[in-house]
């Protein structure tokens, strides 16, 4: 429960440390947003109150006697035309209102930003202040509008501000309670606490809605009138707090940005958030011994077994790998654990997609997909193999991506990938190819560019009716591995991709003598690849590098490869 309590007191700690300085250095302009957006709320509740109460009307003949007795003198068609107008100037007021405080937001950021003297920190620094600040002063709006709301409700209708009040403190101390002894809630509750408020919220609304039904049932209510208002300031209530817990939640996970921003002796610096959550937990040894003995457990079905444990350099951020050698009676396996931090879960889907569909696949086997204490755990089975080293891994690259492209993708695979991504056909536009000619100017062959782009359509058609194959984008060392008879596997499916074969094949391995075995090699292996010449695989690889290097601003490099391109076409 200290822990609970500590995070919520550093977050009202960092709130306060901001008070000061936005009333310090701004003090009429957040006083001018915090009015301004008190009453922007209460135009926009009068705005939708109005309407109920015209529509109430044109239902009666007359006017109702549960409207105060001084609006009788003007009538049921008199009222509401009244009313109709105060609904328009009450939802001018709200829009005006709303620019006042948006003009208040941002002259306080840009004054609170001179007054800090900074460079220019990261991107977006101007919209990412304002958002900052906006939210501060929407905060303590919030708190302007919800003491108002039960303040009114006090005066109308006690009973159901002693509800609002008696529901909220009881949320706010059993959520502590419960976080305190269930990591499940309390990882819910700071990942997701938008959500986990508006529930609350919700069934307060409700809570406090069936109390009015059982007064109007059981009790002796208030007119039906007040009964009305109070139940559209409840709900505006409950809205508004579980805006106030996200935006707290919000302006406290800015805070390194804001600090930075804002104070002018911080500077800016931020731990990766995923160094201290995810995974990293369960790289302390007694914690890693204790998944992976669960794992093992399931893996072969038996607890009689020692395994020794290192940390395996597969060179990937947020995924952490284990090589685990376990010995088991007389047998002795060797294992690679995966694991996967929540930000890289996606590729932990997107390896287990691939190796769960497809078969016949160079990779080493897959025996397991876990998940350990909510992150993605693969399990792969490397007894009898070895690890390459750097310069094998780099070596058989290219070799390896042609091997792959021996295995017809199957079926499945090409439809989700065609569903979910553009093929390279697609990627390559004719306008980023005018932008380089633009840019390279006299420094291209702008005839080779002309005739590039006239044949472009031409190109692409090529492209699409070569038969496909996966193909993999990231190799790196400690990543590939190799049985006693020389054949090599891959050990890490992350990054893979379905393209026009020989896609993704490195420009100076298309001269090697090995490549034209290969390419030889796969066509005769894959029947939907007979009479798929060694040039179209080579011309498919340079469209693929023309391509890498457009999209990353390589113009010279890529204006290079342009007449070995229509050269290869030419030949086809």
């Amino acid at each position: 429960m200290k822990s609970t309590f500590y995070s919520v007191g550093r977050a009202l700690r960092w709130s306060v440390t901001l008070s000061r300085k936005f009333i310090y250095v701004v003090p009429w302009f957040t006083l001018l947003a915090v009015i301004s957006s008190i009453f922007t709320q209460f135009f926009m509740l009068a705005g939708f109150l109005l309407p109920l109460k015209v529509i109430l009307l044109l239902g009666s003949e007359s006017v109702p006697s549960y409207f105060p007795s001084s609006f009788q003198v003007f009538g049921r068609d008199g009222l509401v035309l009244i009313l109709s107008l105060a609904s328009v100037c009450f939802y001018l007021a709200h829009l005006l209102t709303g620019k006042v405080v948006d003009f208040a937001s941002d002259r306080a950021c840009k004054t609170l930003l001179s007054r800090s003297k900074k460079l220019t920190i990261f991107e977006n620094q101007q919209e990412i202040a304002s958002k900052g600040y906006a939210r501060y002063s929407q905060n303590l709006a919030t708190i302007g509008f919800v003491s108002l709301c039960l303040l009114v409700l006090a005066w109308l209708y006690y009973e159901v501000a002693i509800v609002i009040v008696a529901y909220v403190m009881s949320c706010v101390i059993l959520s502590c309670v419960v976080s305190a002894f269930s990591n499940s809630f309390y990882y819910k509750l700071s990942s997701d606490l938008g959500a986990v408020s508006k529930l609350l919220g919700s069934c307060g609304f409700l809570l406090s809605f069936s109390y009015i039904v059982l007064d109007h049932l059981l009790g002796s209510p208030s007119g039906i009138l007040v009964s009305v208002v109070a139940l559209l300031l409840t709900r505006q209530t409950f809205g508004r707090l579980a805006g106030f817990a996200k935006d707290i939640q919000g302006v406290y996970e800015q805070k390194a940005q804001l600090r930075a921003l804002f104070f002018h002796g911080h500077t800016f610096s931020q731990e990766p958030a995923s160094r201290n959550k995810g995974i990293w937990h369960l790289v302390d040894p007694m914690a890693r011994d204790a998944w992976v003995e669960e794992v093992l457990v399931d893996i072969l079905d038996t607890d009689a077994f020692k395994a020794e444990i290192e940390w395996l350099d597969i060179g990937l951020p947020d995924i952490i790998c284990f090589y685990v050698d376990v010995t088991t009676g007389s047998a002795r396996l060797q294992y690679v654990m995966k694991l996967f931090n929540n930000n890289r879960s996606a590729w932990a889907k997107h390896e287990a997609t691939l190796l769960s569909s497809q078969s016949s696949l160079p990779t080493v086997p897959l025996v397991k997909l876990s998940l350990v204490e909510g992150v993605h755990c693969h399990v792969f089975e490397v007894t009898g193999l070895k690890q390459c080293g750097k310069k094998e891994t780099t070596k058989q690259s290219d070799s390896f991506r042609m091997m792959l492209m021996s295995t017809k993708p199957d079926s499945s695979i090409i439809s989700l990938y065609e569903r979910s991504h553009p093929m390279l056909w697609q990627r390559i536009e004719k306008q980023s190819i005018i932008h380089m000619r633009y840019l390279l100017d006299k420094l291209a062959n702008q005839e080779d560019i002309d005739c590039f782009l006239f044949k472009l359509n031409d190109m692409k058609e090529k492209l699409r009716c070569l038969p496909l194959a996966i193909n993999t984008l990231d190799i790196r060392p400690g990543m590939m591995w190799k049985n006693s008879r020389g054949e090599h596997f891959l050990v890490n499916w992350t990054k893979w991709v379905v393209e026009p074969i020989g896609a993704k094949i490195s420009v100076p391995f298309l001269s090697e003598p090995e490549f034209f075995d290969s390419a030889k090699d796969v066509s005769s292996k894959r029947s939907d690849a007979k009479g798929v010449e060694p040039e179209q695989i080579k011309f498919s690889a340079l469209m693929s590098e023309f391509e890498t290097r457009l999209q990353r601003g390589r113009y010279v490099e890529a204006d290079a490869l342009i007449s070995k391109i229509l050269l290869h076409l030419n030949d086809d």
